[in-house]
């Protein structure tokens, strides 16, 4: 086969995976479990390349720690995501010119839906490598997962911290529903400021109103004034709400701010939550109304403005202000305007009946419990956790959707009361009101349950604990929790991860993993964030078809090391498609050597090239060990790309290339041995090549799979330096034009003691067209080549030309100048001392050193010339 054809390969692998059930996972008391959990997708669509990194990761761990030993039970699964869901199918639905479906017609096209995408889903997660245990497969809406969600809800409520209050909320007009403070976002667009005449019940006098939504008069209460606001030393009591003609008081409170508008705020209490604290204070003197129906028109209040979009009244508001005489002005202004995160509308503050969570029961355990949670690729997220925490407020955990958790609240109204009864079921809650009232008979027509479901994120902040009880024994539930490394994207932190924590610290007083992971933020060339919803990505399957899985890995880890990245096709793929080919053709070569003929003969530089190898090979792997220990994941590639690239196939495959078809017995042990080793640190990062070219190469029945991973056996670095410095001579010399097949190499006489014992002799004569060292003193003969070691050669043996040497060697002087001042003027920086991680300050440091050396040693050739 002259290309390796993944499209086929990767199937084929992948089903012998399963059947042979190297993923699953049960209880064994002879190895230690790895628990990980993959953070659920949306069934809103299938996966794009952003998923492919916090997959790709974990993948990576679950296959080193399998090598290693470990008992490794990783759970797949998706998230219904309510909101999103629910609105990406009714968009469907409008689209194809059908609107207000029955509600359970509707909900049985979402479940339709959902079948669809979950095997969508797990297919593009086996086609991207990811080894799951997928008889642990959960989606959140599934039977056991469901009723494990309502079960929590209940114990909750049963424990007093589930309530159910009028609120003001964000209510986005689109999903008709409320949403979080943490799922609006924030933009900054030009508006208006309008400055409206409020005039006395006499009509002789005014007080100036700015506002940026006159729309809103309809709801106005009261107007407030900052007590201490000297420009209003003569109290009026009563003014008219213009257009409305309603009479409203005027109240004072401190918390205005003197300095905004007017300094007159108009109180909307339905509409504005810092009007809304002011109404909670005077709530015997202003009253509260709701201007607003649920998809954002407005209501009867407005009367002839009844239907009409928020932002069409505005404009014929701001119209009848000025017609009447009651515009002062009109100001441009920017402000911060709040858009729903799901449907990128800008969202309504409404008054709202909803479900709360009492969190000031939750902050105490995880503030005790999140210490030991240990957090990459730095600490720095921690402060955010305490930020979040100390400012946390009552959780509104209800939806007015159909799609989600129901919440398992029935009402029964007896002798004119409504009684609230958590149950499982209805037949449950008809149990538990004939145990309450034995007497009575009960009607179960008159029994209803609330129309609410649960917050998304409700029933996914369980999810670490109810994976495990789900599918393992109670009893060996200790065993697996809590979740080794969990791998998301910092986009989430609160969303999830720290709603996680602080469920598993309150319900089970456990932290929910070791290790958390937080990965960049993939973006399109614009740099926004790849999102189902915006649909800025290239098709996963068309990917995949492409460059497969193996080339997709590589290039997303590429750029794992920064915070946030722009995924390009040109680079990542191609990067990733490049290192693949590298590797099958090195297959090749190792085909060939497998194939040939051995010889007896043995040479000392083979033997020299076979012992530096395995030094530089296990030095590496300590180091690459480290770096995972680390989580520096795009570093240990890195790592391994260089020790297979640069110093197996670009010098190791060089040197012991065979002559006439024949190859020494022991070199070709050895090197079967190195790519063999090879294949399993890169089995990981790209596994099916590695699978591939594992059955190609052994007879053994043995997967890759299910091999262990690579012991360090010892090294030393003298070896690896002599060599490295034999071989800087032998590419050196390489760069010189000689005259003759054979020239002597000369060191000068004071140096030679030292010089002689950094390099190998034999491997210089058998690699290079030295015949000879000789140990002079120095003269004008000579010609200083590598300057590091003072090493020189005749200049009559030689091609020199002064005059382009010359101009090359200053050239190079001015570009590590410049380097350098540059770095230097960083190391100045205070901001980037006090920012940048350590060990790249150190790193920045070294390469000071390094240049100025680099400079010396040009001037030192540079002398040489003359």
């Amino acid at each position: 086969m002259k290309t390796y054809n993944f499209n086929f390969i990767d199937k084929f692998i992948y089903n012998k995976w399963e059947k042979n059930k190297y993923f699953y996972s049960n209880y064994n008391k002879g190895k230690k479990s790895y628990y990980l959990l993959l953070p659920p997708p949306n069934i809103t669509g299938d996966l794009h390349i952003g998923h492919l990194l916090p997959f790709t990761i974990l993948d990576i761990y679950a296959r080193i720690k399998r090598m290693k030993g470990y008992n490794v039970c990783w759970i797949p699964g998706t998230d219904h995501a309510s909101i999103a869901t629910e609105i990406k199918i009714i968009k469907i639905l409008k689209n194809n010119g059908i609107n207000n479906l029955k509600k359970n017609k509707l909900k049985l096209l979402i479940f339709k839906w959902a079948k669809k995408y979950n095997k969508i889903i797990i297919d593009q997660l086996k086609k991207m490598g990811c080894s799951c245990d997928w008889t642990k497969f959960l989606f959140t809406m599934d039977k056991n997962y469901y009723n494990f969600v309502i079960k929590i809800f209940i114990k909750l409520y049963n424990k007093g911290l589930i309530y159910k209050r009028n609120k003001i909320l964000n209510w986005d007009i689109i999903a008709k529903t409320t949403i979080s403070d943490e799922e609006v976002i924030y933009k900054h667009r030009t508006n208006y400021l309008y400055y409206i005449k409020y005039f006395t019940e006499d009509k002789k006098k005014y007080l100036p109103i700015a506002t940026t939504r006159p729309e809103t008069i309809f709801g106005d209460t009261a107007v407030c004034i900052n007590p201490t606001d000297k420009r209003y030393k003569k109290k009026i009591l009563k003014l008219i709400v213009p257009i409305v003609n309603r009479i409203i008081p005027v109240i004072y409170d401190k918390s205005v701010n003197k300095k905004i508008g007017t300094g007159c705020l108009k109180i909307t209490p339905a509409h504005s939550k810092k009007d809304f604290k002011i109404f909670k204070k005077n709530k015997n003197k202003i009253k509260i109304i709701n201007i607003f129906n649920e998809d954002g028109t407005l209501n009867k209040v407005s009367k002839n403005y009844e239907g009409m979009d928020r932002f069409k009244v505005r404009e014929k508001i701001y119209k009848k202000l000025k017609k009447l005489g009651y515009l002062i002005k009109k100001k441009k202004v920017i402000n911060k305007i709040g858009y729903s995160d799901r449907t990128n509308t800008i969202i309504e503050k409404k008054i709202s009946l909803e479900w709360f969570l009492k969190i000031k029961k939750f902050i105490k355990p995880t503030l005790k419990f999140i210490k030991k949670i240990k957090i990459f690729p730095n600490n720095k997220y921690i402060n955010l956790f305490y930020k979040w925490i100390k400012n946390l407020k009552d959780w509104n955990i209800s939806r007015r959707l159909i799609w989600g958790h129901k919440i398992p609240i029935y009402y029964y109204y007896y002798n004119e009361k409504r009684i609230s009864i958590a149950a499982n079921s209805l037949t449950e809650a008809i149990k538990i009101l004939r145990h309450k009232y034995p007497r009575n008979r009960i009607n179960k027509k008159k029994i209803k349950q609330d129309t609410h479901v649960l917050d998304t994120w409700f029933s996914s902040w369980m999810l670490p604990i109810a994976a495990l009880k789900i599918f393992i024994k109670n009893n060996n539930f200790k065993y697996y929790f809590p979740i080794d490394l969990l791998v998301t994207g910092y986009d989430i932190l609160f969303f999830w991860v720290l709603r996680m924590i602080m469920f598993s610290t309150f319900y089970i007083k456990r932290i929910p993993f070791k290790t958390i992971y937080f990965t960049g933020i993939a973006r399109d060339k614009n740099k926004i964030k790849l999102s189902k919803s915006l649909g800025n990505y290239t098709n996963l399957y068309k990917l995949l078809k492409k460059y497969g899985a193996d080339a997709l890995r590589v290039g997303i880890l590429v750029n794992n090391h920064k915070r946030d990245f722009i995924f390009s096709e040109d680079k990542n793929c191609i990067k990733g498609r490049n290192f693949i080919n590298k590797i099958w053709n090195s297959y090749k070569l190792i085909l060939k050597i497998n194939n040939i003929k051995k010889n007896k003969k043995k040479e000392k530089g083979e033997l020299l090239i076979i012992k530096w190898f395995y030094n530089i090979l296990n030095y590496n792997l300590y180091k690459l060990n480290i770096l995972l220990k680390n989580y520096k994941i795009n570093k240990s590639l890195n790592l391994i790309k260089k020790i297979f690239k640069d110093k197996f196939c670009s010098i190791y495959l060089e040197f012991i290339k065979p002559n006439n078809n024949t190859i020494n017995k022991l070199v070709k042990k050895f090197t079967l041995n190195y790519y063999k080793i090879l294949l399993k640190i890169l089995h990981p990062y790209i596994p099916f090549i590695t699978e591939y070219l594992w059955s190609r190469l052994n007879n053994t029945k043995k997967d890759i799979v299910n091999t262990s991973w690579p012991k360090i056996k010892g090294f030393n670095k003298d070896i690896i330096k002599k060599f490295n410095n034999t071989l800087n001579l032998i590419k050196e010399l390489k760069k010189i034009k000689v005259k003759k097949e054979k020239i002597i190499l000369f060191i000068d006489k004071k140096d030679s003691k030292i010089i002689l014992k950094k390099i190998y002799i034999n491997l210089l004569y058998k690699y290079s067209y030295i015949k000879s060292i000789k140990i002079k003193k120095q003269n004008k003969y000579w010609f200083l080549f590598l300057n590091k070691y003072n090493f020189f050669i005749l200049k009559k043996d030689i091609y020199l030309d002064k005059k382009n040497n010359r101009k090359k060697i200053l050239k190079k002087i001015k570009f590590y100048k410049k380097y350098l001042f540059n770095i230097k003027k960083q190391l100045n920086n205070k901001k980037f001392l006090l920012n940048a991680p350590k060990d790249i300050i150190e790193l920045e440091k070294k390469k000071v050193k390094d240049i100025i050396e680099k400079i010396l040693n040009l001037k030192k050739t540079l002398f040489n010339l003359n």
